[in-house]
C-alpha cells in the first residue's frame, strides 16, 4: 500500500518499489491548505481517460489522469480501499488513493484540514 505521512502543513504519499514505477512518481505532497474535501466512498475504475501513467480499464490506475474534473492522480487497484481528495489551488483536482486504513486515514485528513 502507499504510505501516507502528515506533517505540519501537509500530507505526504509516499510510493515504493514497483508503486514507484507504475504512477511515475516517488512521492505527492499536498499542502493541507488546498485540500477542500475528503472521501472514503467506494470509486470505480475508469474505462478511459488520457493518461500519463498506468492503466488497465477497470482493474488498475497509477499516474495522472485527464477526466472531466480536470488533472487527477490515481493510485487504485481496489475502489472500496480508497480515499479521494478534492483539491484547490494545486496541480491536481482531485487524487483518489488506495491506503491501509481508509476509513482512520479520511477522519485524519478531516481533522488536519478544518
Amino acid at each position: 500500500m502507499v504510505k501516507v505521512e502528515f506533517d505540519r502543513d501537509s500530507v505526504v504519499f509516499r510510493f515504493n518499489g514497483l508503486q514507484k514505477f507504475l504512477a511515475m512518481k516517488r512521492t505527492l505532497n499536498i499542502p493541507r491548505r488546498s485540500i477542500v474535501h475528503v472521501s472514503t466512498d467506494n470509486v470505480t475504475l475508469l474505462w478511459y481517460a488520457r493518461r500519463l501513467g498506468t492503466h488497465i480499464p477497470k482493474f488498475f490506475m497509477a499516474g495522472t489522469f485527464w477526466i472531466k474534473e480536470g488533472k487527477s492522480f490515481w493510485y487504485v487497484k481496489n475502489g472500496s480501499k480508497c480515499i479521494t481528495l478534492r483539491l484547490k489551488n494545486h496541480e491536481y483536482s482531485k487524487v483518489v488513493i488506495e491506503v491501509d486504513d481508509k476509513e482512520s486515514t479520511g477522519d485524519q485528513l478531516t481533522r488536519s484540514t478544518m
